[in-house]
Protein backbone atom coordinates (compact mmCIF):
# COMPACT_ATOMS: atom_id res chain seq x y z
CA UNK A 1 0.00 0.00 0.00
CA UNK A 2 1.39 3.63 -1.16
CA UNK A 3 1.69 5.90 1.63
CA UNK A 4 -0.14 8.91 1.72
CA UNK A 5 1.26 11.91 -0.54
CA UNK A 6 1.39 15.38 2.24
CA UNK A 7 -2.50 16.66 1.86
CA UNK A 8 -1.29 20.07 0.20
CA UNK A 9 2.40 20.78 -1.70
CA UNK A 10 2.97 24.26 -3.07
CA UNK A 11 5.53 24.12 -6.05
CA UNK A 12 6.36 26.79 -8.18
CA UNK A 13 7.15 26.90 -12.06
CA UNK A 14 11.00 28.11 -12.17
CA UNK A 15 13.05 28.65 -15.54
CA UNK A 16 16.55 28.50 -15.42
CA UNK A 17 17.24 30.09 -18.49
CA UNK A 18 19.59 32.81 -17.18
CA UNK A 19 21.71 34.98 -18.71
CA UNK A 20 20.64 33.26 -22.03
CA UNK A 21 17.20 34.63 -22.15
CA UNK A 22 17.81 37.90 -21.35
CA UNK A 23 18.69 38.75 -24.69
CA UNK A 24 16.13 37.21 -27.74
CA UNK A 25 14.02 38.28 -30.22
CA UNK A 26 15.92 41.62 -30.95
CA UNK A 27 15.07 42.41 -27.21
CA UNK A 28 17.19 43.69 -24.48
CA UNK A 29 15.97 42.70 -21.76
CA UNK A 30 13.29 40.25 -23.45
CA UNK A 31 11.08 41.58 -20.17
CA UNK A 32 9.02 44.26 -19.96
CA UNK A 33 9.96 44.60 -15.49
CA UNK A 34 12.92 45.35 -14.27
CA UNK A 35 14.40 42.33 -11.73
CA UNK A 36 14.96 43.31 -8.53
CA UNK A 37 18.26 41.27 -8.79
CA UNK A 38 18.50 42.73 -12.26
CA UNK A 39 19.96 40.63 -15.21
CA UNK A 40 21.22 37.72 -13.03
CA UNK A 41 23.03 34.33 -13.69
CA UNK A 42 21.64 30.94 -12.39
CA UNK A 43 24.22 30.61 -10.11
CA UNK A 44 24.66 29.15 -6.85
CA UNK A 45 24.60 32.28 -5.26
CA UNK A 46 21.47 33.49 -6.89
CA UNK A 47 19.49 30.19 -6.96
CA UNK A 48 20.14 29.78 -2.87
CA UNK A 49 18.63 33.07 -2.58
CA UNK A 50 15.87 32.45 -4.86
CA UNK A 51 14.71 29.28 -2.91
CA UNK A 52 15.01 31.23 0.19
CA UNK A 53 12.25 33.65 -1.25
CA UNK A 54 10.37 30.42 -2.56
CA UNK A 55 10.21 29.04 0.93
CA UNK A 56 9.23 32.11 2.74
CA UNK A 57 6.22 31.52 0.17
CA UNK A 58 5.47 28.09 1.50
CA UNK A 59 7.16 26.74 -1.57
CA UNK A 60 8.71 23.42 -0.97
CA UNK A 61 9.27 22.31 -4.53
CA UNK A 62 10.31 23.78 -7.60
CA UNK A 63 9.58 22.64 -10.67
CA UNK A 64 12.44 23.68 -13.21
CA UNK A 65 12.21 23.48 -17.00
CA UNK A 66 14.32 20.87 -18.72
CA UNK A 67 15.17 20.42 -22.31
CA UNK A 68 16.92 17.40 -22.03
CA UNK A 69 20.77 15.75 -21.45
CA UNK A 70 23.03 18.12 -22.69
CA UNK A 71 20.98 21.25 -23.21
CA UNK A 72 20.98 24.74 -21.79
CA UNK A 73 19.08 23.83 -18.96
CA UNK A 74 20.63 20.87 -18.23
CA UNK A 75 23.50 22.52 -17.50
CA UNK A 76 22.15 25.11 -14.94
CA UNK A 77 20.68 22.53 -13.02
CA UNK A 78 23.95 21.25 -11.32
CA UNK A 79 23.50 24.81 -9.69
CA UNK A 80 20.00 23.93 -8.63
CA UNK A 81 20.65 21.06 -7.04
CA UNK A 82 24.11 22.21 -4.98
CA UNK A 83 21.65 25.75 -4.00
CA UNK A 84 19.30 23.58 -2.75
CA UNK A 85 21.50 20.32 -0.84
CA UNK A 86 21.28 20.07 3.16
CA UNK A 87 18.45 22.11 3.07
CA UNK A 88 13.82 21.06 3.02
CA UNK A 89 13.86 22.86 -0.37
CA UNK A 90 13.60 20.04 -3.43
CA UNK A 91 13.54 19.92 -7.18
CA UNK A 92 11.27 18.62 -10.00
CA UNK A 93 11.85 18.38 -13.66
CA UNK A 94 9.23 20.38 -15.89
CA UNK A 95 10.29 18.19 -18.89
CA UNK A 96 9.88 20.35 -21.91
CA UNK A 97 10.70 18.25 -25.00
CA UNK A 98 7.32 16.49 -25.03
CA UNK A 99 6.03 20.05 -25.70
CA UNK A 100 7.75 20.32 -29.25
CA UNK A 101 7.63 16.28 -30.32
CA UNK A 102 6.49 13.13 -29.15
CA UNK A 103 9.57 11.32 -27.70
CA UNK A 104 9.57 7.64 -27.63
CA UNK A 105 9.09 5.75 -24.30
CA UNK A 106 12.19 4.42 -24.12
CA UNK A 107 13.35 8.01 -24.84
CA UNK A 108 11.09 9.08 -22.09
CA UNK A 109 12.76 6.36 -19.87
CA UNK A 110 16.53 7.13 -20.83
CA UNK A 111 15.92 10.66 -19.79
CA UNK A 112 14.33 10.18 -16.60
CA UNK A 113 16.80 7.63 -15.79
CA UNK A 114 19.84 10.45 -16.16
CA UNK A 115 17.81 12.79 -14.17
CA UNK A 116 17.73 10.54 -11.19
CA UNK A 117 20.92 9.24 -11.19
CA UNK A 118 22.80 12.45 -12.32
CA UNK A 119 21.02 14.81 -9.65
CA UNK A 120 19.31 11.99 -7.48
CA UNK A 121 22.37 10.94 -6.00
CA UNK A 122 25.08 10.98 -3.53
CA UNK A 123 24.96 9.85 0.76
CA UNK A 124 22.82 13.38 2.11
CA UNK A 125 19.01 13.57 1.23
CA UNK A 126 18.61 14.30 -2.38
CA UNK A 127 17.91 18.14 -3.90
CA UNK A 128 15.67 16.00 -6.75
CA UNK A 129 12.07 15.50 -5.09
CA UNK A 130 10.84 12.32 -4.15
CA UNK A 131 7.35 11.11 -3.37
CA UNK A 132 8.34 8.54 -1.43
CA UNK A 133 6.79 4.81 -3.05
CA UNK A 134 5.28 7.17 -5.41
CA UNK A 135 8.68 7.99 -6.90
CA UNK A 136 10.29 10.83 -8.52
CA UNK A 137 7.96 13.63 -9.99
CA UNK A 138 7.69 14.61 -13.44
CA UNK A 139 5.60 17.24 -14.68
CA UNK A 140 5.00 17.42 -18.60
CA UNK A 141 4.46 20.41 -21.03
CA UNK A 142 2.71 18.47 -23.38
CA UNK A 143 1.52 21.85 -25.21
CA UNK A 144 1.27 20.27 -28.43
CA UNK A 145 -1.54 18.32 -27.44
CA UNK A 146 -4.38 20.40 -28.79
CA UNK A 147 -7.04 17.36 -29.57
CA UNK A 148 -8.60 14.53 -27.70
CA UNK A 149 -5.98 11.83 -29.69
CA UNK A 150 -3.12 13.12 -29.72
CA UNK A 151 -3.38 14.04 -26.24
CA UNK A 152 -4.74 9.98 -25.58
CA UNK A 153 -0.79 9.48 -27.69
CA UNK A 154 1.05 11.22 -25.11
CA UNK A 155 -0.85 9.14 -22.09
CA UNK A 156 0.24 6.21 -23.76
CA UNK A 157 3.31 6.65 -24.60
CA UNK A 158 3.93 7.98 -20.60
CA UNK A 159 2.29 5.60 -19.10
CA UNK A 160 4.68 2.61 -21.11
CA UNK A 161 7.60 4.66 -20.25
CA UNK A 162 6.94 4.74 -16.79
CA UNK A 163 6.85 0.95 -17.24
CA UNK A 164 10.23 0.82 -18.75
CA UNK A 165 11.62 3.26 -15.84
CA UNK A 166 10.58 0.76 -13.27
CA UNK A 167 11.69 -2.76 -15.26
CA UNK A 168 14.75 -1.41 -16.90
CA UNK A 169 16.33 0.95 -14.07
CA UNK A 170 14.06 -0.20 -11.29
CA UNK A 171 13.12 3.41 -10.78
CA UNK A 172 9.49 4.45 -9.94
CA UNK A 173 8.28 7.68 -11.40
CA UNK A 174 5.47 10.01 -10.10
CA UNK A 175 4.06 11.58 -14.19
CA UNK A 176 1.94 14.71 -13.60
CA UNK A 177 0.28 15.55 -17.04
CA UNK A 178 -0.77 19.06 -18.59
CA UNK A 179 -4.74 18.80 -19.43
CA UNK A 180 -5.92 18.88 -23.01
CA UNK A 181 -9.72 18.95 -24.32
CA UNK A 182 -10.68 15.80 -23.18
CA UNK A 183 -7.94 14.25 -21.08
CA UNK A 184 -10.55 12.31 -18.99
CA UNK A 185 -12.11 10.26 -21.35
CA UNK A 186 -8.17 9.02 -22.42
CA UNK A 187 -7.97 5.05 -22.15
CA UNK A 188 -5.48 5.18 -18.97
CA UNK A 189 -5.76 8.36 -17.95
CA UNK A 190 -6.95 7.68 -14.34
CA UNK A 191 -3.69 5.67 -14.33
CA UNK A 192 -1.67 9.41 -14.48
CA UNK A 193 -0.68 10.40 -11.12
CA UNK A 194 -1.63 14.23 -11.35
CA UNK A 195 -3.07 16.74 -14.37
CA UNK A 196 -2.39 20.37 -14.17
CA UNK A 197 -2.77 23.63 -16.31
CA UNK A 198 -0.40 25.71 -17.50
CA UNK A 199 -1.99 29.17 -18.56
CA UNK A 200 -0.56 32.05 -16.82
CA UNK A 201 -2.94 34.58 -19.03
CA UNK A 202 -5.58 33.23 -16.85
CA UNK A 203 -5.45 33.99 -12.96
CA UNK A 204 -6.57 30.78 -11.88
CA UNK A 205 -7.27 27.15 -12.98
CA UNK A 206 -9.02 24.75 -10.64
CA UNK A 207 -8.58 21.40 -11.04
CA UNK A 208 -8.85 19.85 -7.92
CA UNK A 209 -11.46 17.46 -8.44
CA UNK A 210 -9.79 15.98 -11.32
CA UNK A 211 -8.59 12.63 -12.09
CA UNK A 212 -5.12 11.46 -9.77
CA UNK A 213 -4.11 14.08 -7.79
CA UNK A 214 -5.85 17.45 -8.50
CA UNK A 215 -4.28 20.94 -9.02
CA UNK A 216 -4.93 24.23 -8.53
CA UNK A 217 -2.95 27.00 -10.41
CA UNK A 218 -2.10 30.56 -9.89
CA UNK A 219 -1.09 33.60 -11.62
CA UNK A 220 -0.28 37.06 -10.72
CA UNK A 221 -0.44 38.49 -14.30
CA UNK A 222 0.97 38.38 -18.21
CA UNK A 223 2.40 40.40 -20.40
CA UNK A 224 5.03 39.00 -22.63
CA UNK A 225 7.80 41.18 -23.94
CA UNK A 226 7.33 43.28 -26.89
CA UNK A 227 3.85 43.01 -26.31
CA UNK A 228 1.99 46.60 -26.23
CA UNK A 229 0.80 46.72 -22.46
CA UNK A 230 -2.99 45.72 -22.18
CA UNK A 231 -3.45 44.39 -26.02
CA UNK A 232 -3.68 40.25 -26.96
CA UNK A 233 -2.59 37.75 -24.55
CA UNK A 234 -2.98 39.83 -21.05
CA UNK A 235 -3.58 39.40 -17.72
CA UNK A 236 -3.16 42.39 -15.77
CA UNK A 237 -1.26 42.60 -12.48
CA UNK A 238 -3.98 43.14 -9.63
CA UNK A 239 -2.72 42.11 -5.98
CA UNK A 240 -6.04 42.24 -4.55
CA UNK A 241 -7.44 39.61 -6.68
CA UNK A 242 -3.95 37.72 -5.95
CA UNK A 243 -4.97 37.12 -2.61
CA UNK A 244 -8.37 35.87 -3.37
CA UNK A 245 -6.82 33.24 -6.09
CA UNK A 246 -4.77 32.40 -2.76
CA UNK A 247 -7.88 31.77 -0.51
CA UNK A 248 -9.73 29.90 -3.30
CA UNK A 249 -6.18 27.71 -3.86
CA UNK A 250 -6.31 26.96 -0.41
CA UNK A 251 -9.89 26.32 0.32
CA UNK A 252 -9.93 24.00 -3.15
CA UNK A 253 -8.61 21.40 -1.17
CA UNK A 254 -6.42 20.77 -4.08
CA UNK A 255 -2.81 18.26 -3.57
CA UNK A 256 -1.16 20.89 -6.06
CA UNK A 257 -0.58 24.19 -5.04
CA UNK A 258 1.15 25.50 -8.36
CA UNK A 259 2.16 28.94 -9.04
CA UNK A 260 2.46 30.27 -12.52
CA UNK A 261 5.66 31.29 -12.10
CA UNK A 262 8.55 32.68 -10.03
CA UNK A 263 10.47 33.46 -12.73
CA UNK A 264 9.42 33.73 -16.41
CA UNK A 265 10.45 36.93 -16.86
CA UNK A 266 10.26 36.92 -20.76
CA UNK A 267 6.27 36.41 -19.90
CA UNK A 268 6.07 38.92 -17.20
CA UNK A 269 4.48 36.01 -14.45
CA UNK A 270 7.26 36.66 -12.53
CA UNK A 271 6.26 36.72 -8.67
CA UNK A 272 10.26 37.24 -8.14
CA UNK A 273 11.18 41.00 -6.89
CA UNK A 274 10.67 43.56 -9.51
CA UNK A 275 11.94 47.22 -8.58
CA UNK A 276 9.81 48.69 -11.88
CA UNK A 277 8.89 48.72 -15.70
CA UNK A 278 11.15 49.07 -18.71
CA UNK A 279 10.68 53.37 -19.07
CA UNK A 280 8.71 54.72 -19.93
CA UNK A 281 5.76 52.81 -17.58
CA UNK A 282 2.56 52.45 -18.93
CA UNK A 283 -0.11 54.26 -16.57
CA UNK A 284 -1.75 52.32 -14.11
CA UNK A 285 1.31 49.51 -14.56
CA UNK A 286 1.99 47.41 -11.62
CA UNK A 287 5.81 47.66 -11.69
CA UNK A 288 7.16 47.76 -8.49
CA UNK A 289 6.49 44.54 -6.39
CA UNK A 290 9.86 43.93 -4.38
CA UNK A 291 8.35 45.33 -1.26
CA UNK A 292 9.92 45.77 2.36
CA UNK A 293 11.34 42.99 2.32
CA UNK A 294 10.13 40.70 -0.17
CA UNK A 295 8.35 40.41 -3.69
CA UNK A 296 4.75 41.54 -2.24
CA UNK A 297 3.34 38.39 -4.39
CA UNK A 298 5.82 36.15 -1.81
CA UNK A 299 4.41 38.00 1.30
CA UNK A 300 0.41 37.26 0.49
CA UNK A 301 1.68 33.49 -0.16
CA UNK A 302 3.39 33.40 3.06
CA UNK A 303 0.30 34.99 4.95
CA UNK A 304 -1.67 32.44 3.85
CA UNK A 305 0.17 29.30 4.09
CA UNK A 306 -0.96 25.93 2.48
CA UNK A 307 -3.22 23.99 4.77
Amino acid sequence: MQPALPAHIRAAFYYPWFPEAWVQQGQSPFTNYSPARGLYRTDVATVRAQIADMEYGGITIGIASWFGPGTTTDTHWPALISAARGGGFRWAPYYEPEGISDPTPSHIAADLHYLRSRYGGGGAPSALASLGSRGMPVFVYNADDLTQSKGCDTVARWTKARELAKSQYGETVYVDLKVFPGFSRCPGASAIDGWHQYEPSRSRQNFASTLGDGSYTISPGYWKSGAAYRTGQFLIRNRDRWRKNIASMDASGARWQLITTYNEWGEGTAIESASGCRSPAPSGAYCDWSGKTQSDFLTDLHMAPAN
